[in-house]
């Protein structure tokens, strides 16, 4: 089959079906219309021999012919949109763009307050939404530009997507004035782990990264309350005994007493996540290169 013969657009149509599972869902990502996207993919049938595409009551299933292509179309495409994207077009004083972003909300709370001031005062065209993915959800979500970012502690084990470490911060021990632990002059894990304890986690169930370390070396915390969200959880410790562990630079932010955890315990990491598709995209270095430096002014 020779490249010249081959209608390239066909090849977007391909990963759309792909990634979407459907005929429809694929026709609203690609912009044509459903009959348009049927008819491509007779074409595309055609001209590898192949069903391409097996329709079951789950979806559009891909054939081993289409899984034994798919990575190299992927890639092809990504270096075609890199190539075509123009950097020094981009004007953020002037360009009118919403920017989809996946944030945590204490990831809210360091990025959202100083990129809006940015466009406030100089991208009032530009808008942003901040919305809430499952990690298994978030790199399709990136390919099919449903995401422009993800800020999350775990990265994608993803060939679509690149990262950037934009924070790293060490844990303390969260508590309120005068907590019966700041008169301890060296609080011992123990003591630490003797008290009512703070847990926020949006999931149902599961451990926290220090709940995993304290198990390693034979410990436990006493969880008196698991909440969802970081918003609440320093009203919650200003009038208790509980105490949280979180960043060092959250109790900052709040104004929250905490001492040292006498024990080894790896810091807190965030990265920074693209689907490498949008690499060269002047509005996405503007903005990717925003977020960076809120997480460094969220350090300060």
């Amino acid at each position: 089959m020779k490249i010249s013969t081959f209608d390239l657009n066909l090849f977007v149509i391909l990963n759309a079906i792909y990634t979407e599972g459907s005929l429809t869902k694929a026709a609203e990502v690609v912009g044509i219309t459903q009959p348009a996207v049927s008819n491509a993919l007779s074409r595309l049938r055609e001209k590898f021999n192949d069903d391409l595409f097996v329709r079951t009551g789950s979806g559009m299933v891909p054939t081993q012919k289409t899984e034994n292509i798919i990575n190299d179309i992927q890639s092809a495409l990504a270096l075609m949109q890199q190539s075509v994207n123009e950097p020094d077009t981009f004007d953020a004083e002037n360009t009118t763009r919403t920017f989809k972003l996946s944030l945590g909300d204490i990831s809210e709370g360091r990025v959202l307050p100083y990129i809006m001031k940015e466009i406030d005062q100089n991208a009032k065209n530009i808008s942003v939404g901040s919305y809430a993915y499952k990690r298994s959800d978030q790199v399709h979500a990136l390919a099919t530009h449903n995401l422009d970012f993800v800020v999350d502690p775990v990265i994608p084990a993803s060939d679509e997507i690149n990262s950037y470490k934009v924070f790293e911060d060490d844990f303390v021990v969260i508590h309120r004035e005068d907590h019966p632990l700041s008169k301890i002059e060296n609080p011992t894990i123990d003591d630490i782990l003797s008290q009512g304890h703070l847990h926020v986690s949006s999931r149902k169930r599961g451990l926290h990264l220090i709940d995993v370390e304290l198990d390693k070396i034979g410990y436990r915390r006493n969880v008196a309350l698991r909440c969802q969200h970081f918003l609440i959880a320093p009203t919650i410790v200003k009038s208790t005994d509980l105490v949280l562990f979180a960043t060092r630079s959250f109790a900052k932010a709040h104004n929250l007493p905490f001492v040292e955890i006498p024990a080894e315990i790896p810091s807190m990491e965030y990265f920074l996540i693209w689907h490498k598709s949008d690499e060269g995209d002047g509005g996405h270095i503007w903005m990717k290169d925003l977020i960076i430096k809120a997480f460094i002014a969220a350090k300060k």
